[in-house]
C-alpha cells in the first residue's frame, strides 16, 4: 500500500513538473520576428481561366526593401483561391502561400521556405488589400528561425 501510494506520489510530481516546464520557454527558443511590407502590383496578366501571374514592388516605411513574383489560381465554384508568392529581399528570399476565402478582407497563409539569410525560416503570412486601391496590398510576416 505504501509502495502504491509513494509511486502516485512520485507520478504526480513528474506530472507537475512536467507540466511547469513546458509552460515556461526553453533557453535560447527562438525569437519572433515581424516583417511588414506594403507591396505595389507592378504588372500581371492570364494565365489561362482562372490562374494569373505577376510581379510587385515591396516597400518599408517608402523604401523599395524588395520585390516579389506571384502565381495564383481561382476556384469560382468554390469561392476561393490560392496564392504563391517569393518575396526577394536583400540577402534571400522567403516563399509564402496564401489562401483567399470568399469575400475575406484579410487573408492568411504559411511561409513555405526561405533562402540565404532566411534559410530555415517558419511562420505565417497575413495579406490585406489597401483600401481602394486594387494594386496595393499590406503584407505581414511573423516568423522565427
Amino acid at each position: 500500500m505504501k509502495k502504491n501510494l509513494a509511486l502516485t506520489a512520485v507520478a504526480g510530481l513528474v506530472a507537475t513538473a512536467l507540466t511547469g516546464a513546458s509552460a515556461v520557454s526553453a533557453p535560447g527558443a527562438a525569437k519572433m520576428h515581424t516583417k511588414r511590407l506594403v507591396s505595389t502590383d507592378i504588372r500581371s496578366h492570364s494565365l489561362g481561366t482562372n490562374t494569373f501571374a505577376g510581379v510587385a514592388v515591396d516597400r518599408h516605411a517608402g523604401r523599395v526593401v524588395g520585390y516579389d513574383t506571384f502565381t495564383g489560381h481561382f476556384y469560382p465554384r468554390q469561392e476561393r483561391a490560392i496564392i504563391w508568392d517569393t518575396l526577394s529581399l536583400k540577402n534571400g528570399s522567403i516563399s509564402v502561400v496564401v489562401h483567399v476565402k470568399g469575400n475575406a478582407t484579410v487573408f492568411t497563409g504559411r511561409i513555405l521556405h526561405g533562402s540565404g539569410k532566411y534559410k530555415g525560416i517558419d511562420g505565417t503570412v497575413t495579406a490585406r488589400p489597401a483600401p481602394n486601391n486594387d494594386e496595393k496590398t499590406f503584407i505581414t510576416l511573423t516568423y522565427h528561425f
